[in-house]
Parts: C-alpha cells; sequence; structure tokens
C-alpha cells in the first residue's frame, strides 16, 4: 500500500485556451514519469483552474520496484586478445555501465558466447525521489515540458513557464517534500527560481483576499479551497466542478429569461468549457442588449456575445429566434451585481453598434463589386492578387465538375458562380470586424441580393471543414469550390518551397490537405490527387517553377497527408504503407479507392493463419517479376495483363495448372477493376465489397502458386521458356498489384 501525492503549482491567471491542453500533457507525462522511474501508482488525476496545476495520486508506492536485466556486451572472441586481456571493446562496455572487467560475466545467445553485465537495483525509495532535485521527474521533468504557445520569463531569472510561479504545495503522505537543501544550492539551476516547496496554497483572490490555507492532504485541499470559493475539479464526470457549475447557472439564468441557450449542443459544451478555465468560482450575470439589433443576421450577434466576449446568447425556446438577453459569468461576486451587468452590457453595445453600421453599408454594395475589390488584395507577392487566386481555383473547380459530374451544366454553372463570389465578402467591413464570419457574410450578401440560394449556400459551404471535427459540406457546389481553392493553395505554396516542418505549419497546409481529403472520404468523389495537383501547378505557370522537383514535392506532402488519414483507421502502418505503394506507387492517388482497399487488407490481416503464408507468396511472386524488370526482361510498362502466355511451352503440370487457374479470373479481375475506375462516385461500403470479392477470388491462387514454386524451375536455362514462366508470374503479379503492394507487408506474431 502507497501513500497519497498532492502537488499543485500556484501561478499568474493561465490563458483559458491553454488550460486544456496543458491538464492532459500534465497527466500524460507524470503517468509516463513515474513509469520510467519504476514507481506504481494507482488514481492519478489532475485538475486545475487559471490559477493553479494540480497532480494527485491516491496511492503512489513508498519504493521502487527492483530491477535485474542482463545488458549484452561484445562478443566474448572480441573482447579479450590471446593472452587472455581484456580488450577496448570489453574496457569500453564495462566503462559504459561503470563496473569492473571483472564483473562481467559471459553468455551463450544463438549469435555466440558474449560479454553481459547484469544490472541489479533494489531502488531507491519514494521520499528519496521526490526530495532529490536529482532525481524527482515532477519538479524539472514534468513541469518543462508542459506544452504553451506562449511562455514567461520574470525576474532575474532565466526559467521560462506559462505564467510566474507564486508558490508550489508538495506533500507525499501527509508530509512536505523538500527537494533541495538550503537557499536551493543543491539543484538544477532553474530550481533556484522555484518558491520553496510548501504546506499551504492559496484561495480566491478576491472572494478569499488570496488567503493562505494550510493543507494536509487531499480532501483537506478540497474542502478548505472550496469553502475559500475555488472549485479546482474541472469535471469528475459526476456532476461536480467547474464544467458542471457553469453549465447549470447558465441554464438556469436561460431559463429566467423565457428562452434557452442558443448555440447548438456541441457549442455550448466548447462554450462552457472556456469560461469554466476562466474563472474559479462562477457567478452568472442576466444581462440584455437593445432590439434593435436583432435586426443583425444571428451569426453577428452569436459571434459578438460568445466569440469574443465568452458571453452566452439566448433564444426562444424549441429553437426559437434570439432573445435580446445573454448571460456572462463573472469571477467575482459584486456586491451589486446589476453593477457588474452594465459593464457587460456597455461592451456588447459598442461591438453590435459597430456590427450594424458595416451591415447597413455592405448591403448598399453589390456583391459582384466586393468581389471586384479582390484586384487590389495582395494574396502573396509571388502568386498575385485574391483575385487571381479566385480565377485559378474558379478554372480547377469547373475542372473538377466536369471530371466528377460529366453532362451537368446546371452544376456547373452554380461552381463557377460561387466560385467568382466566395471570397467577395473578404473586402467588407462586417468581414474585417469579424474574421470569423468570412463565408458565412458571404452567403447572406449574396441571398439578400437574390443570388441563387445553391450558390449562396456554396459561398459559406467551401470553407468547410475548417478542422477536424468540423461539418463538411452538404451540397456538391461547395464542395468542390472548397477542394480547387486549398489544391490551389497547397500548389501555390508547396511549389514555393513552403513545405511545414514539424510543428511549424504557418500556412495551414496540412489542414488543407486533411480537408480535402475529409470531403472525398465523405462525398465518395473518385478522383487522382496526382491529376488535381498537377492541374493546379499548370494554373500556376510563370508564378511557381514547373520543375519536377516541384511537382515531386507536392505529391511527397500530399502522399505522406493521405498516409496520416489512413493511420486514422486503427490499419497497422505496414498494411497503410502497402496500400499506398500499391498500382506501382500510385495506391495513394485515390484516397477513397486507397481506404476500401486498407479495410480490406486489414480484414485480411485478421486471420493470421491464411495471411501470413499468402504475403509470403505474393512477395516471393513481387521479388522475382522486379529483378525481371530490372534485367530487362519485361519493359517497366508493360501491362502484365496483357501480356500472351504460349501454351506450347506450358510444360509441368503445375505451371498448367496455375495458367488456367489466372484465366478463371484474370477477366473477373478486369472487369471489375475496369467498373472501378470507370466510378466518379462512390458508396464506400460498395468499393469496399467489390475489393473484398476480388481478393478472395485472387487469394485462391495461391495454392497453384506454392505449386509452381515446388514443382518448377522458373529461371530454366532455356530463355523462351524463362521467360513464359516468368510472365505467368507477373500475370500472378498483376492480379494483386491494384490491392496492394505485399513487400511492405511484414510478419505478424502468432
Amino acid at each position: 500500500m502507497g501513500k497519497e501525492l498532492l502537488f499543485e503549482i500556484g501561478v499568474e491567471e493561465i490563458p483559458s485556451a491553454y488550460m486544456p491542453g496543458m491538464l492532459r500533457s500534465l497527466k500524460e507525462l507524470a503517468e509516463k514519469a513515474f513509469r520510467e522511474a519504476r514507481l506504481d501508482f494507482k488514481g492519478l488525476t489532475v485538475c486545475g483552474t487559471p490559477r493553479r496545476l494540480v497532480l494527485h495520486v491516491a496511492d503512489l508506492a513508498e519504493k521502487q520496484s527492483p530491477l535485474k536485466e542482463e545488458l549484452l556486451g561484445p562478443p566474448v572472441s572480441a573482447a579479450f586478445d590471446a593472452e587472455g586481456n581484456p580488450t577496448k571493446a570489453a574496457l569500453g562496455f564495462a566503462k559504459t555501465h561503470g563496473v569492473d572487467v571483472s564483473v562481467l560475466s559471459r553468455k551463450n545467445t544463438p549469435k555466440g558466447e558474449r560479454l553481459m553485465y547484469l544490472r541489479e537495483d533494489a531502488g531507491m525509495s519514494t521520499d528519496f525521489i521526490l526530495s532529490s532535485a536529482a532525481e524527482c521527474p515532477l519538479i524539472w521533468g514534468v513541469l518543462w515540458q508542459l506544452p504553451a504557445p506562449k511562455s514567461m520569463r520574470w525576474g532575474e531569472g532565466h526559467l521560462k513557464f506559462v505564467r510566474p510561479i507564486h508558490w508550489v504545495l508538495a506533500l507525499y503522505g501527509r508530509k512536505l517534500i523538500n527537494y533541495t537543501g538550503p537557499d536551493h544550492e543543491e539543484g538544477p539551476p532553474v530550481l533556484s527560481y522555484l518558491p520553496h516547496f510548501g504546506n499551504t496554497t492559496r484561495g480566491h483572490r478576491f472572494m478569499a483576499q488570496n488567503k493562505e490555507l494550510k493543507i494536509s492532504n487531499f480532501a483537506d485541499y478540497l474542502q478548505k479551497l472550496r469553502e475559500a470559493h475555488v472549485e479546482p475539479i474541472v469535471d469528475d464526470g459526476e456532476g461536480n466542478g467547474r464544467i458542471p457549475m457553469v453549465r447549470k447557472a447558465v441554464e438556469e439564468a436561460a431559463e429566467k429569461a423565457g428562452g434557452e441557450l442558443a448555440a447548438d449542443p456541441e457549442g455550448v459544451t466548447r462554450l462552457v468549457e472556456k469560461v469554466a478555465h476562466l474563472v474559479e468560482w462562477p457567478f452568472p450575470v442576466a444581462c440584455a442588449f437593445e432590439e434593435k439589433f436583432l435586426d443583425l443576421p444571428e451569426e453577428v450577434i452569436i459571434t459578438t456575445l460568445e466569440t469574443h466576449q465568452r458571453f452566452f446568447a439566448i433564444r426562444k425556446k424549441g429553437g426559437g429566434p434570439l432573445l435580446p438577453d445573454f448571460v456572462g459569468v463573472s469571477n467575482t461576486k459584486a456586491r451589486d451585481m446589476a453593477v457588474v451587468g452594465r459593464g457587460y452590457e456597455r461592451v456588447v453595445r459598442a461591438r453590435l453598434e459597430d456590427a450594424d453600421f458595416y451591415w447597413k453599408r455592405d448591403l448598399e454594395t453589390p456583391i459582384e463589386e466586393m468581389a471586384e475589390k479582390l484586384k487590389e488584395v495582395v494574396y502573396h507577392p509571388k502568386l498575385g492578387t485574391s483575385w487571381e487566386k479566385m480565377e485559378r481555383f474558379a478554372a480547377l473547380a469547373g475542372w473538377l465538375a466536369d471530371h466528377l459530374f460529366p453532362g451537368d451544366a446546371a452544376l456547373r454553372g452554380q461552381v463557377v458562380d460561387a466560385a467568382r463570389l466566395c471570397k467577395a465578402d473578404l473586402t467588407s467591413g462586417m468581414v474585417y470586424e469579424f474574421p470569423e464570419l468570412q463565408g458565412v457574410m458571404g452567403e447572406r450578401y449574396a441571398a439578400r441580393q437574390g443570388v441563387d440560394p445553391a450558390v449562396s449556400k456554396a459561398i459559406r459551404e467551401h470553407y468547410l471543414p475548417r478542422g477536424e471535427g468540423d461539418a463538411l459540406p452538404e451540397g456538391d457546389a461547395g464542395a468542390l469550390v472548397g477542394l480547387a481553392d486549398r489544391m490551389d493553395t497547397l500548389a501555390g505554396m508547396l511549389g514555393l518551397g513552403y513545405v511545414p516542418t514539424g510543428s511549424e505549419d504557418p500556412f495551414a497546409l496540412r489542414r488543407a490537405a486533411n480537408a480535402i481529403i475529409q470531403i472525398l472520404f465523405a462525398k465518395g468523389y473518385r478522383l487522382s490527387l496526382a491529376d488535381f495537383a498537377g492541374r493546379a501547378l499548370a494554373g500556376l505557370e510563370g508564378k511557381v517553377a514547373g520543375t519536377a522537383e516541384t511537382g515531386q514535392r507536392v505529391s511527397d506532402f500530399l502522399r505522406n497527408r493521405v498516409g496520416a488519414a489512413l493511420a486514422r483507421e486503427a490499419a497497422a502502418g505496414d498494411l497503410v504503407e502497402a496500400t499506398l505503394s500499391a498500382g506501382g506507387g500510385h495506391g495513394w492517388h485515390d484516397p477513397v479507392d486507397a481506404r476500401a482497399r486498407l479495410r480490406v487488407l486489414h480484414k485480411l490481416s485478421r486471420s493470421a493463419d491464411t495471411f501470413e503464408p499468402l504475403t509470403t507468396t505474393f512477395k516471393r511472386v513481387s521479388n522475382i517479376v522486379r529483378q525481371a524488370r530490372e534485367e530487362g526482361l519485361f519493359r517497366t510498362d508493360d501491362d502484365s495483363l496483357g501480356m500472351d502466355v504460349s501454351e506450347a511451352l506450358l510444360q509441368e503440370k503445375a505451371e498448367k495448372r496455375l495458367a488456367s487457374e489466372i484465366r478463371d479470373r484474370e477477366d473477373r479481375v478486369r472487369e471489375a477493376l475496369a467498373s472501378i475506375g470507370a466510378s466518379r462516385r462512390d458508396d464506400p461500403d460498395e468499393l469496399e465489397s467489390v475489393y473484398l470479392s476480388t481478393s478472395a477470388s485472387v487469394t485462391e491462387i495461391r495454392p497453384a502458386v506454392d505449386e509452381f514454386f515446388d514443382e518448377v524451375l522458373v529461371m530454366a536455362e532455356d530463355v523462351a521458356l524463362r521467360k513464359n514462366r516468368l510472365v505467368l508470374l507477373a500475370k500472378v503479379a498483376s492480379l494483386f498489384a491494384p490491392l496492394a503492394d505485399f513487400s511492405k507487408v511484414q510478419g505478424r506474431s502468432q
């Protein structure tokens, strides 16, 4: 049985956007640190407020788990010379582990006798580990790894953290953790900038006058903080914590106003979480604005309240129109909360007055005239104006419409019109004031001016999805324009060499590529990304170098993003690579097709008894055919399905059987692949079904291939005979090549 650990860092207010990520990382890093330190634990949780990050472990072992491991060194033959003296290899191995050569032993291995060091460690006490600056993973191991978009330095120190640290509460088994000697002299330099660890925390900055509270354990910690108007638990999943407190408070306030929260359930959840990370104890404030502002589009009012001010808009119950009421959440209870409410109302009124001015002024300008102003907006110095970009992706969107919906003139017209107008609102006053409303305001302006509803909708939808988990375009026009816009961006930026590295992606190119793939998956559009990118690059002639290197850069990036999307299908990495490499390396070109093939491959791999022999056989076939091509026996552009096998040269029973098996399946596979290739839009389930039946037919040929290898000499001395047998194997390879490159599949453990 272990002891309880309570660790709290008290800081100046952390931005609410940072908190969810920091709490997740604190938990993950602490768990990793304890495991690496060989400290068993149970009940590890994290919590916090804008002023504190808290780690609690209900049961942390009092001592490290013992360690005993065998560390192998160099071969004995290389470890000693002819006289039996240790060589540099033996001396180096011993030095690495801090021991004398005489301590080393020997061990027989499949690769011969080798030196071995038996490392044993009984383990240190947890008290020592937590109090030793050199050992403690919490103090300078976990804390400094916590991610924050921006960090700060303070005082004369060089320590960087999300916000200045004011206090540290550190208890293990109800005893104070004292991690260094006097004046922090024993620890690493960074520790000298930390406050001494103590057994106190602080109450609410205002409601409890920042009072120091002496703590003995976690239960005592929760009780005293709550008495001091601090709720440290974010959400325990059982209705306790600041998130449930905020939700309950704002829902009750909306009820009193005679309405309900305006956002959809997911929107309410997101906003509640943001507000919960702004306060230590929520106090709802009922507020209102002038009814004249209800003439504004709902999106403007909701954006003003929820995005800019973190207030909750209210609408009539049952999804009715907005009410001139909203709910704010204060971190402090004033003597007169009406005064706080009036302050909130003044801020909202000023924003809505600006919005009302821009809305009325923008309505006086035709949307076509707004679009013309894009000629004065520089998109990128080397890529031209936003008008030029619009012209490029409008042409690209028209090509997509022709390719995916041949003969649909109405849709093509909607696509081209939407592409011409979809960026017009970027020149409007409203979007200048509220950038997050781009597309939304374009739809509103277009609708007001009598533009085709499908075109108006596409103006908004071409921005979707804005990120992971966001809504996708409902209509085809918005989807096609969005695809074209993003591919033009990718081709332009990647063509100029702006390739994302690590976490750096200033032009959000990964997000653009991910959105393209999400749309293709959702819509079932059968589209070659390589061809799509090639057309986008062609439209940038004169602005981006039209070299093979440029095209390869774009292709490599897109292949990587398709691979990342497929990896989220919960399939093994080697199966993903086998899928991408199919068809001579073109398996990533059509993401919809690739996903269907990966799912089939994943289903086949579930049966190790059949999948392992299957991959072994097909790898062997692939290797022989590849080698034959490299030696010039086949041209690399040969289509093996069209090659002829000479019946007269089939001598052995096994090769005759294999030829017969191939004939039985060749036409069926060709027809199935032709039907798949001819389709431009597919139901993913139907596509997967076709590949599943085709793969089943192909896998049935394995016994005949195995028999062929057992009984037939492929590389016969007779040249004609040898080539005929190689053609036979090439035909086998061509049957499974469209599904996956089996040479990329690794062995499965039984």
